[in-house]
Protein backbone atom coordinates (compact mmCIF):
# COMPACT_ATOMS: atom_id res chain seq x y z
CA UNK A 1 0.00 0.00 0.00
CA UNK A 2 1.76 3.42 -0.84
CA UNK A 3 2.46 6.25 1.94
CA UNK A 4 0.51 8.66 -0.27
CA UNK A 5 -3.15 9.15 -0.86
CA UNK A 6 -5.38 8.98 -3.92
CA UNK A 7 -6.49 11.94 -5.43
CA UNK A 8 -6.15 15.18 -7.99
CA UNK A 9 -4.09 17.76 -8.14
CA UNK A 10 -3.66 21.03 -9.09
CA UNK A 11 -0.54 22.84 -10.43
CA UNK A 12 0.56 26.50 -10.97
CA UNK A 13 3.38 26.28 -13.16
CA UNK A 14 5.29 29.58 -13.93
CA UNK A 15 7.31 29.98 -17.63
CA UNK A 16 9.34 32.81 -18.06
CA UNK A 17 8.95 33.44 -21.57
CA UNK A 18 7.85 33.40 -24.19
CA UNK A 19 9.09 30.13 -24.71
CA UNK A 20 8.35 27.95 -27.67
CA UNK A 21 7.79 23.66 -26.56
CA UNK A 22 7.10 20.99 -27.85
CA UNK A 23 4.52 19.47 -25.90
CA UNK A 24 4.42 15.37 -26.71
CA UNK A 25 2.36 14.89 -29.55
CA UNK A 26 0.46 17.86 -29.39
CA UNK A 27 1.69 20.79 -31.50
CA UNK A 28 3.97 23.29 -30.50
CA UNK A 29 2.97 26.32 -28.86
CA UNK A 30 4.18 29.59 -27.24
CA UNK A 31 4.16 29.60 -23.29
CA UNK A 32 4.86 32.37 -21.25
CA UNK A 33 3.31 33.39 -17.80
CA UNK A 34 1.06 31.36 -15.50
CA UNK A 35 -0.48 28.24 -16.09
CA UNK A 36 -2.86 25.76 -13.85
CA UNK A 37 -2.64 21.98 -14.72
CA UNK A 38 -4.91 19.39 -13.13
CA UNK A 39 -4.08 15.79 -12.93
CA UNK A 40 -5.31 13.03 -11.01
CA UNK A 41 -3.45 10.24 -9.55
CA UNK A 42 -5.69 7.77 -8.26
CA UNK A 43 -3.47 4.86 -9.04
CA UNK A 44 -1.13 2.77 -6.97
CA UNK A 45 1.40 5.64 -6.15
CA UNK A 46 -1.39 7.99 -5.20
CA UNK A 47 -0.38 11.29 -5.08
CA UNK A 48 3.77 10.52 -5.21
CA UNK A 49 2.84 11.86 -8.35
CA UNK A 50 3.26 15.29 -7.77
CA UNK A 51 6.42 14.70 -5.68
CA UNK A 52 7.95 13.26 -9.25
CA UNK A 53 6.43 16.28 -11.01
CA UNK A 54 8.21 18.45 -8.40
CA UNK A 55 11.32 16.63 -9.13
CA UNK A 56 11.02 17.34 -12.88
CA UNK A 57 10.74 20.90 -12.30
CA UNK A 58 14.00 20.93 -9.97
CA UNK A 59 15.73 19.30 -12.83
CA UNK A 60 16.49 16.01 -10.60
CA UNK A 61 14.34 13.81 -12.89
CA UNK A 62 13.78 13.19 -16.28
CA UNK A 63 10.75 14.19 -17.65
CA UNK A 64 9.20 13.39 -20.84
CA UNK A 65 6.77 10.65 -19.87
CA UNK A 66 3.16 13.41 -19.62
CA UNK A 67 2.66 16.25 -21.44
CA UNK A 68 2.60 18.39 -18.36
CA UNK A 69 6.72 17.21 -17.88
CA UNK A 70 7.44 19.31 -20.82
CA UNK A 71 6.10 22.57 -18.49
CA UNK A 72 7.54 21.34 -15.37
CA UNK A 73 10.73 20.69 -17.44
CA UNK A 74 10.70 24.38 -18.56
CA UNK A 75 9.34 26.35 -16.01
CA UNK A 76 9.18 26.76 -12.18
CA UNK A 77 6.15 24.54 -9.96
CA UNK A 78 5.07 27.99 -7.92
CA UNK A 79 2.01 25.98 -6.19
CA UNK A 80 0.42 22.62 -5.51
CA UNK A 81 -2.74 21.85 -4.80
CA UNK A 82 -3.86 18.13 -3.47
CA UNK A 83 -7.42 17.07 -3.34
CA UNK A 84 -7.35 13.39 -1.13
CA UNK A 85 -10.49 11.52 -2.90
CA UNK A 86 -10.69 8.23 -4.52
CA UNK A 87 -13.04 9.41 -6.64
CA UNK A 88 -12.39 10.51 -10.34
CA UNK A 89 -12.50 14.09 -10.31
CA UNK A 90 -10.34 15.45 -12.72
CA UNK A 91 -12.15 16.15 -15.24
CA UNK A 92 -15.17 17.69 -13.15
CA UNK A 93 -12.60 19.36 -12.27
CA UNK A 94 -11.30 21.03 -15.42
CA UNK A 95 -14.78 21.46 -16.52
CA UNK A 96 -15.46 24.05 -13.79
CA UNK A 97 -12.14 25.93 -14.24
CA UNK A 98 -12.49 26.44 -17.94
CA UNK A 99 -16.14 28.08 -16.72
CA UNK A 100 -13.50 30.61 -14.93
CA UNK A 101 -10.09 30.46 -16.88
CA UNK A 102 -8.74 30.11 -20.75
CA UNK A 103 -7.71 27.15 -21.94
CA UNK A 104 -4.36 28.08 -24.16
CA UNK A 105 -3.53 24.25 -25.59
CA UNK A 106 -5.93 21.82 -26.72
CA UNK A 107 -5.57 18.36 -25.80
CA UNK A 108 -3.35 19.03 -23.22
CA UNK A 109 -3.49 16.21 -20.54
CA UNK A 110 -6.57 15.27 -22.36
CA UNK A 111 -5.40 12.81 -24.26
CA UNK A 112 -6.97 10.19 -22.37
CA UNK A 113 -10.67 12.05 -21.93
CA UNK A 114 -13.17 14.16 -24.03
CA UNK A 115 -12.52 17.62 -22.19
CA UNK A 116 -11.07 20.14 -24.75
CA UNK A 117 -7.90 20.64 -22.27
CA UNK A 118 -6.69 20.52 -18.77
CA UNK A 119 -4.41 23.07 -18.58
CA UNK A 120 -5.29 26.96 -18.18
CA UNK A 121 -3.98 30.19 -18.29
CA UNK A 122 -3.63 31.51 -14.56
CA UNK A 123 -4.52 35.03 -13.42
CA UNK A 124 -3.90 36.11 -9.84
CA UNK A 125 -6.74 37.79 -9.38
CA UNK A 126 -8.91 34.42 -10.13
CA UNK A 127 -6.95 32.54 -6.97
CA UNK A 128 -10.10 32.71 -4.82
CA UNK A 129 -12.35 31.16 -7.45
CA UNK A 130 -9.62 29.09 -7.67
CA UNK A 131 -9.78 27.41 -4.04
CA UNK A 132 -13.61 27.91 -4.22
CA UNK A 133 -13.86 25.47 -6.75
CA UNK A 134 -11.17 23.02 -5.61
CA UNK A 135 -13.25 23.03 -2.16
CA UNK A 136 -16.16 22.48 -3.86
CA UNK A 137 -15.50 19.78 -6.27
CA UNK A 138 -14.84 16.93 -3.67
CA UNK A 139 -16.98 17.63 -0.87
CA UNK A 140 -15.79 16.61 2.66
CA UNK A 141 -12.11 16.94 0.84
CA UNK A 142 -9.78 19.66 2.07
CA UNK A 143 -7.49 21.07 -0.55
CA UNK A 144 -3.85 21.12 1.06
CA UNK A 145 -1.24 23.19 -0.57
CA UNK A 146 1.87 21.40 -1.20
CA UNK A 147 5.66 22.01 -2.00
CA UNK A 148 7.99 19.07 -1.83
CA UNK A 149 12.12 20.24 -1.46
Amino acid sequence: MSQYPKGIYTLRIRIDGPEEIDVGNLARASFDGDYLYVGSALGSGGLKRVRRHLQVAMGSHEGGHWHVDHLTGAGEVVESWLIPTTKDLECELAGELAEEFEQPVEGFGASDCDCYSHLFSYESSKKEPLIKTMKEIAPGAKPVRFDWQ
